[in-house]
């Protein structure tokens, strides 16, 4: 190595520190938006119901209405937010475990992906990828609780584990893991079809037949497990009825142009590189045929569900799974250059360059988690017991007086797939002297708890800090 080549290599290594601090930073204020969210109380009280012995699989007719219409893996993954002594302080470790959790699948497979063949990758070259890989993320991912995040973090590591485990243990594991992906997400399917046609390129058709036999296998078994687990007619009705009954999305065209750069990045760009690389990726040996066919079988559920009322780009799945084996493969190309060390230095400049810009366009960069609105919350509890409902924030009366409520966006998604509930079931699961609902300050809401009959059309509005109440007096006491 010349004078210059060292330069020039311990400048990406303090690039390439300087991407990770950077990328650390990023996810650092993910984590203190992530109270914010209302998206993320009303994701997350599910387990928190679960854990009481509240089922958050409801029927047509009776239970407490949910924005729950996924599988229950997730459900059970952020069980830990449930020993929290608050909802902030829940919210805090359910937040941590969503970040994490995708984080290691993403280090995970930039740590232990094989490299090309003829190439080798270091330490720093993988480092790079995974903080590239953090840095280009949907940031979605990191700020909300979705189904998809750990659906996808299952099917990254279950390519990972076929990859580098080609043992008969080993593809058990992979196909348990990418059918847990369904127990997930329905719409999951992408990892394990591709896994089926993967080895079927590269073991033969036996072998592709033998794994479609234990991703059966596994299905049966999640599949056991949810109906031991829930009533049937609940899972029926969140899992399959609500969902196959949503609309689709009114506009498809604007919602296409809506999110042009975005499908940009997702779907064009990773079109054209399998396109325009032809026969380095679709061959046998090539370390990006699995990844590759899990980008183009994971396409079309994903964007049946993206069409759907309310979907978005975390139901695109394929573009994740496909990243972090893309990116390995660049760097491993880059790095074969006579200018390697400046074009990796490049690289890992971007990488900080993106995460700082994801932050400065922040008004107000947090740097410890956003939570006042939840003291607040607490105090209103207190001072209205048994007469105030949070439509989107159903954690405050978990833990102000451990009673799980009605969530609107689950009552709304009744309403849209044709099965909206009755007023005497509305009313059995909320509080008994409802005279006071409350709002997150200038949120949005579906316009069925601020109507009649939940909501007088006399009610007062009044703001309470971060709040805002809608008021009337209390009814008189039954009996």
């Amino acid at each position: 190595m010349t004078p210059v080549d060292a330069s020039r290599s311990r400048l990406f290594t303090a690039l390439l520190i300087l991407a990770a601090a950077a990328a650390a930073l990023w996810l650092w204020v993910c984590w203190c938006l992530f109270p914010v969210s209302v998206w993320n109380d009303v994701r997350l009280a599910p387990s928190l119901a679960l854990a009481r012995g509240v089922n958050f699989y409801p029927g047509e007719h009776t239970g407490a209405v949910t924005t729950w219409i996924y599988g229950p893996l997730p459900v059970l993954a952020w069980w830990p937010a449930a020993w929290a002594s608050s909802a902030a302080h829940a919210l805090e470790i359910a937040g941590a475990i969503n970040i994490l959790s995708t984080a290691a699948a993403i280090l995970a497979v930039c740590a232990w992906w094989p490299a090309p063949a003829g190439s080798r990758l270091g330490w720093r070259e993988r480092g790079l990828a995974a903080v590239l890989a953090i840095a280009i993320w949907p940031f979605a991912t990191f700020q909300y609780l979705q189904a998809d995040n750990l659906a996808i973090a299952l099917g990254l590591v279950a390519n990972l584990v076929l990859v580098c485990r080609p043992t008969r243990a080993g593809r058990w594991a992979a196909a348990l893991l990418a059918v847990a992906g369904l127990a997930c997400k329905q719409t999951s399917v992408g990892i394990a079809a591709a896994q089926i046609v993967w080895l079927g390129v590269t073991a033969g058709p036996r072998e592709a037949a033998r794994h479609l036999g234990r991703c059966a296998a596994a299905g049966a078994l999640f599949a056991g497990w949810m109906a031991a687990s829930f009533d049937w007619a609940g899972l029926k009705m969140n899992l399959f009825t609500v969902p196959a009954h949503l609309p689709w999305a009114p506009d498809p065209r604007t919602r296409v142009l809506d999110m042009v750069p975005q499908l940009t990045i997702h779907l064009v760009l990773p079109g054209l590189i399998l396109i325009l690389a032809g026969r380095r990726i679709w061959t046998r040996a090539s370390v990006l045929l699995l990844p590759s066919l899990a980008w183009l079988l994971a396409l079309p559920s994903s964007a049946a569900a993206f069409m759907k009322f309310g979907g978005t780009l975390n139901s695109l799945q394929s573009f994740t799974y496909w990243l972090p084996p893309a990116l390995l493969a660049g760097i491993a190309a880059a790095r074969a250059g006579r200018r390697a060390a400046g074009i990796l230095g490049l690289g890992a400049l971007a990488a900080a360059a993106i995460c700082g810009l994801r932050c400065a366009r922040m008004p107000h960069l947090p740097l410890q988690p956003l939570v006042e609105h939840y003291r607040q919350a607490a105090q209103l509890t207190r001072s209205f017991p048994g007469q105030i409902w949070f439509p989107w924030n159903p954690l405050v009366t978990i833990y102000g007086e451990n009673r799980f409520y009605h969530v609107e966006d689950g009552l709304y998604m009744r309403f849209l797939a044709g099965h909206a509930l009755t007023y005497p079931h509305a009313r059995e699961d909320l509080p008994r002297q409802l005279c006071v609902i409350a709002l997150p300050r200038g949120g949005t809401d579906w316009g069925i708890a601020l109507r009649p009959p939940l909501t007088p059309p006399d009610a007062k509005v009044n703001d309470f800090g971060l709040w805002t109440l809608h008021s009337w007096p209390p009814p008189a006491p039954r009996g």
